[in-house]
């Protein structure tokens, strides 16, 4: 199916000040999802890590068990030994007046926070609630009803790919542009928990790249976190503009997905990576930059006399040699010495200029 993509957004504005672009800084959200435990005090204290750890967003996960799972579903992730709907039973009583004081409170403290709805009455709650972006998890890529109604709202849309074919992935966005929402973010992911590093499949970015070039691209990252977040720095690497990673304030608790997310540390640690990253990326341009310069003019090479030229001497290459520093004529203007005749006498070692040279 043919997607039109003519009116896509290359940039995305959220709020005053954040804006997700491929010329702006990568857009990094700590995806909390239902890691607070529906315990205010704890989802307020994760606000406060993301922000401290330089975070531009976090990210909560917002359904109704029994709209989500049938009683038989078995979980498929992790450590769980026990049904999704015991899972998602303990993780789904936050409803409108929890998500406005959390939305609240993280615009307090000067981080974005949005959820992912995974039903319908979850998105228009949301959306009630004036969330700024919204957020489709690769599951529900077959789900064009939900697509659908998401995008209705009008609002930017991250739409992750995991576990998708292609054909799949455009009847999405097309479902999605037909709405008229063009504001649209692809999300390269790989759906397991935890992906494996073997598994991780980072080109992914790449090829959405290459299939979808009017998007904006970013991860859904579900690897482990290593000590140096070093698929940050391979995510911003493939050009990455979002990047998404599971977070909690503590590995080593139990009841929803902390086991292989990133704590606060590791999440500061995921900025200074990505900022550094960036840094070594630079802009891409060719030319001498202003820090090249004094290597440009001390490391190349200006043209010189081999040896004593007397004057009406017809130059040769023999004659010539090329030596530090390129404050003569360049290297590059040999042919312009080569066949002319010395006006003069030119000593050995002396640089050689076109005023000495007549044909």
């Amino acid at each position: 199916m043919p997607v039109d993509t003519s009116k896509c957004s290359q940039e995305i504005i959220l709020g005053e000040s954040n804006r997700i672009s491929n010329d702006s800084p990568v857009f990094i959200i700590a995806e909390a999802a239902c890691n607070h435990m529906c315990d205010m005090n704890l989802a307020k204290k994760m606000v406060d890590k993301a922000a401290e750890a330089g975070a531009d967003s976090i990210k909560f996960q917002t359904y109704k068990a029994e709209k989500l799972v049938t009683d038989e579903a078995v979980a498929f992730w992790g450590r769980e030994k026990i049904t999704q709907m015991e899972y998602y039973k303990r993780l789904d009583r936050f409803g409108k007046t929890e998500y406005a004081e959390l939305f609240e409170y993280a615009r307090e403290k000067g981080i974005i926070a949005f959820s992912s709805p995974f039903d319908h009455d979850s998105a228009d709650m949301l959306n009630e609630l004036n969330m700024p972006i919204f957020k489709i998890a690769s599951c529900e890529i077959p789900n064009l009803h939900f697509i659908k109604h998401v995008a209705s709202f009008g609002k930017p849309i991250m739409l992750s790919t995991g576990a998708s074919q292609i054909e799949e992935i455009q009847t999405a966005i097309q479902t999605i542009l037909e709405q008229g929402n063009n504001d649209l973010i692809l999300m390269a992911c790989t759906l397991s928990y935890p992906t494996g590093y073997d598994d991780a499949n980072f080109l992914r970015i790449q090829t959405l790249k290459q299939l979808f070039p009017d998007f904006l691209i970013g991860l859904s990252d579900h690897t482990e976190p290593d000590p140096a977040m070093t698929t940050t720095a391979v995510a911003v690497g493939l050009g990455a503009k979002v990047i998404e990673k599971h977070y909690t304030l503590d590995r080593s608790m139990t009841g929803s997905g902390h086991f292989f997310a990133v704590d606060p540390e590791n999440l500061a640690q995921m900025v200074k990576t990505a900022r550094f990253s960036e840094k070594l990326l630079g802009d891409g341009k060719l030319g001498v930059a202003d820090s090249e310069q004094k290597a440009y003019r001390s490391a190349r090479r200006s043209i010189v006399a081999e040896t004593d030229i007397k004057k009406d001497s017809r130059i040769t290459i023999e004659m010539l040699g090329f030596k530090r520093p390129d404050d003569g004529l360049s290297a590059a203007a040999v042919d312009q010495v080569v066949g002319k005749k010395a006006n003069r006498d030119i000593p050995a070692d002396r640089r050689i200029s076109l005023e000495m040279l007549e044909d």
